[in-house]
């Protein structure tokens, strides 16, 4: 009997201590602001932070148990301690923009002793996505400098237009270099910005083409000379940076009448093909030790086709014949050779043909060969 009321007595001990618990530590969760906006953030700025204030406005010690985020991109902190009646504890919540444009809204869930389940906050914004940066590379190079190309085309340029173009350019070695570049042409200038790079530095090397100061239209090429400098080599790099440009007719006010009355180019094709050429063991007599094709041109419109120039780059093709005016209804013949002994792989490569036809004036005519 005597142990059953001590368990008894036990018993009712344990319900009165559960019973008054609540009461003794009756804690109660506030926040100063239930959702934060972040206004528009950038991408490209790095991790966001807001810290939300929260208040205990019970009577008993507040304690943040843990909390969870919507997403793994939303990352919160919180004071650890108790928050004593009336105090103030932090929240803080970071968002990690990267790789996510657009609009967002991520919620924060705060368990504790102040209230029953979770007690909510929430942050909102816009992302604005990072401008995206071309990726360069670097295929050329003369010595431990790495270039984009060595080859520059001004595709298209009026009488009286000034056009620029640039060279993307690395130093790759263990050494600073410096860069020379040698005498242009009157009509382009030509400047390395800087001149002298560190190892692992990028520069750029600009063109710019004065098209009213070559005096003629068509089209011009050039080379550059370019002369690399390397700390610790004593012997200098050197090389050439081929420019070309195609100079072309302003038609911008030609009036609808002019542009009835102008001349229209008509090609007999637009590719050229030499096929296999002859070898040694299929021996074919050839003159001057060339083969030959042709390209005619015929001028379809009412008023004189000038052919400002018919040419290509790749000095194994040679182009003869022809006129530098084609009246209307008339046909000029290009003639277009290649020699044998001087192609090595296949060839392919474009003929350029400038001329003052509105609506092409400048064409293109490929040509190929195998050995």
């Amino acid at each position: 009997m005597l142990n059953n009321k001590r368990l008894f007595l036990i018993l009712v001990g344990v319900l009165f201590i559960a019973y008054n618990i609540p009461a003794q530590n009756n804690a109660q969760i506030s926040a100063d602001e239930l959702t934060y906006n972040f206004g528009n953030i950038g991408e490209a700025d790095g991790l966001a932070s807001h810290v939300f204030k929260i208040k205990n406005t019970g009577e008993g010690p507040l304690v943040i148990t843990r909390i969870t985020a919507s997403c793994g991109c939303t990352q919160p902190e919180w004071t650890k301690e108790p928050i004593a009646p009336g105090k103030t504890g932090d929240v803080k919540v970071t968002y990690n923009p990267k790789g996510r444009p657009g609009p967002f809204y991520k919620t924060i869930s705060i368990y504790s002793n102040g209230k029953k389940g979770s007690y909510t906050l929430a942050i909102k914004g816009n992302v604005t996505p990072k401008i995206l940066q071309p990726v360069i590379l670097y295929p050329y190079n003369i010595g431990e400098l790495k270039m984009q190309t060595k080859k520059v085309l001004f595709n298209s340029i009026r009488p009286e237009e000034t056009s620029g173009e640039k060279i993307s350019v690395i130093n790759e070695g263990k050494t600073s270099l410096t860069i020379h570049l040698g005498k242009a042409p009157h009509y382009l200038t030509a400047n390395a910005l800087p001149t002298k790079l560190e190892p692992g530095e990028t520069g750029e090397i600009t063109l710019l083409m004065n098209a009213k100061e070559a005096k003629r239209k068509g089209r011009i090429t050039t080379e550059i000379p370019i002369t690399i400098e390397q700390i610790g080599d004593k012997n200098d790099k050197t090389d050439k940076i081929y420019v070309a440009a195609n100079i072309i007719d302003d038609f911008s006010k030609l009036s609808a009448s002019d542009k009835a009355k102008a001349p229209v180019a008509q090609l007999s094709g637009t590719l050229l093909e030499f096929g296999k050429l002859p070898t040694k063991g299929n021996f074919i007599p050839l003159i001057g030790g060339k083969v030959s094709g042709t390209i005619e041109v015929t001028n379809s419109g009412k008023s004189p086709l000038l052919i400002y120039s018919v040419t290509c780059d790749d000095e194994r093709i040679d182009i003869s014949g022809g006129k530098r005016e084609i009246k209307p209804g008339t046909t000029a013949t290009f003639k277009v050779s290649v020699r044998p002994k001087e192609i090595k792989a296949k060839l392919e490569a474009l003929i350029n043909i400038v001329c003052n036809d509105p609506d092409g004036p400048i064409r293109f005519v490929k040509v190929t060969a195998e050995k």
